[in-house]
């Protein structure tokens, strides 16, 4: 039986509810406006089926935030923190997975809430909304028992302080990587990861141009990526530096360089460790790159 956790935030417009007959939550689509979230919507598994929920609120003039998805069954939506105004208007929203963090939507100003029940995971949800979000409310179900997964380690991210940071989150393995060539260093960089049976495409991290990708193709699963070794360098009529050169290490091989091998040389690595997601900061270039890790087993 679900638990359902009440809706928190004001009452205003008309009331909505998207059950809880759902195994997890999938995707997650957030629409911010001036004067917070205009509008969410979810994508649920019910029934081993994929199920998209109606959208609660309205798009009108709101900017669309980056998809926050939940890759089913490894990864499950743990928590939601969330603000709202006098008014009763939900004003920002930030989710938690049991792998990952979003960044905050729309604005971290107000009255603070935070929706999650210990050792349980969110399977739908429900509020008011309107022209705009007024409240929002989850449903909460057991974890099923697993195996115990080993939380990955999170390894800094070597390169330069400048630009916004990402992070893919981790997963079983690397299968593939792409590197993006610019005419000062990596322009960009994007995985291809394995979760379970599942293939995850990460995001383009950086900006291509038009030199494109190379790739890097792993021989997953019996193929890992052990270590990262790189370098960087501060680039002609700029203060910060970049990328300029990254190499893959494999259990079985090591990777051609991509890029130049200029500036100052770092490597990624934790020794009986694999290496299952990045993480870095990037502008139109990439300034660092880090990585997630977890034991390697036989």
């Amino acid at each position: 039986m679900a638990q359902k956790v009440e809706a928190q935030g004001g009452k205003g417009g008309s009331q909505w509810d998207d059950g809880s007959a759902h195994e997890a939550v999938t995707k997650i689509q957030v629409g911010a406006g001036g004067v917070g979230i205009q509008y969410v919507q979810f994508d649920y598994v019910k029934n081993g089926q994929a199920e998209v929920s109606p959208l609660h609120g309205t798009k009108g003039r709101s900017i669309a935030a980056d998809p926050f998805v939940i890759s089913h069954p490894e990864e499950h939506l743990v928590s939601v923190e969330g603000w709202y105004n006098p008014e009763g208007l939900i004003q920002g929203l930030k989710f938690k997975s049991n792998k990952k963090t979003s960044d905050v939507i729309g604005y971290e100003d107000g009255t603070p809430f935070t929706l999650q029940v210990q050792d349980k995971k969110i399977i739908g949800f429900h509020g008011f909304a309107q022209d705009n979000l007024h409240s929002l409310g989850a449903y909460f179900a057991p974890l099923t028992t697993s195996t115990p997964v080993t939380p990955a380690k999170k390894l800094t991210a070597l390169g330069s302080d400048e630009g916004t940071a990402w992070d893919d989150g981790a997963y079983h393995g690397v299968k593939k990587a792409y590197v993006g060539q610019g005419h000062d260093g990596i322009s960009a960089v994007k995985f291809e990861y394995a979760n379970g049976s599942q293939v995850v495409a990460g995001d383009e991290r950086g900006k291509a141009t038009l030199l494109g990708f190379e790739e890097f193709e792993l021989d997953y699963p019996s193929e890992y990526i052990t270590a990262v070794e790189g370098t960087y360098d501060k680039i002609f009529g700029s203060d910060s530096a970049v990328i300029t050169m990254l190499r893959f290490k494999t259990n079985k091989r090591t990777s051609d360089p991509f890029g130049l091998e200029a500036g100052t040389a770092f490597v990624l690595k934790d020794e009986g460790h694999k290496i299952v997601g990045f993480h870095g900061k990037v502008s139109d270039a990439l300034h660092q790159i880090g990585a997630h890790v977890l034991p390697i087993t036989n």
